[in-house]
C-alpha cells in the first residue's frame, strides 16, 4: 500500500485545496475546496477541475491497490458533466473495475456537498515500474 499522504503532498493537490478521503462506504476519493479560483465565468467550478478530481481519485484508489513499487499513469480520462456546481466542494470517489497485469481501469462518480451527482468518469490508467 501507498503512502496516501505522499500523493496528497503533491504540488497540483495543494495548489487547488484537494485531498485524499474515504467515504461511509469505505470508498476512496478526494474532495477538491471550493474557492473564487476554481470558477468560471458563469460561476460554477470550472470543469478541467472536476475532470482533474476524476483523475486524481483514480490516481488514489489505483495506488492504494498496487503499493509503493509500482507507478501508474492515465492513458484515458472521460468525464460526463451532469449539473454544474457552485458553491460548493466536489467529492469524487473511484473504483477499480478491473486490474490487469498492465491496465488498470476505475469509474468515479462526484458529489456536491448536498450528494448531488454532478458528474461521472471513466479512467484507464497503465502501470509502470519505479526504479
Amino acid at each position: 500500500m501507498v503512502d496516501l499522504n505522499l500523493l496528497q503532498s503533491s504540488n497540483a493537490f495543494k495548489h487547488i485545496g484537494m485531498e485524499v478521503i474515504t467515504n461511509d462506504d469505505n470508498k476512496i476519493g478526494v474532495k477538491i475546496n471550493a474557492s473564487e479560483n476554481l470558477m468560471q465565468v458563469y460561476g460554477s467550478i470550472h470543469g478541467g477541475f472536476i475532470a482533474m478530481a476524476v483523475d486524481a481519485a483514480s490516481g488514489v484508489a489505483i495506488n492504494n491497490l498496487i503499493g509503493q513499487h509500482r507507478g501508474a499513469v492515465t492513458v484515458e480520462l472521460k468525464v460526463n458533466y451532469l449539473k454544474p456546481v457552485s458553491d460548493s466542494d466536489i467529492y469524487a470517489y473511484a473504483q477499480v473495475v478491473k486490474a490487469g497485469k498492465r491496465i488498470i481501469t476505475c469509474t468515479v462518480e462526484v458529489f456536491d456537498s448536498k450528494g448531488d451527482h454532478v458528474a461521472v468518469g471513466i479512467t484507464t490508467f497503465m502501470l509502470t515500474h519505479i526504479d
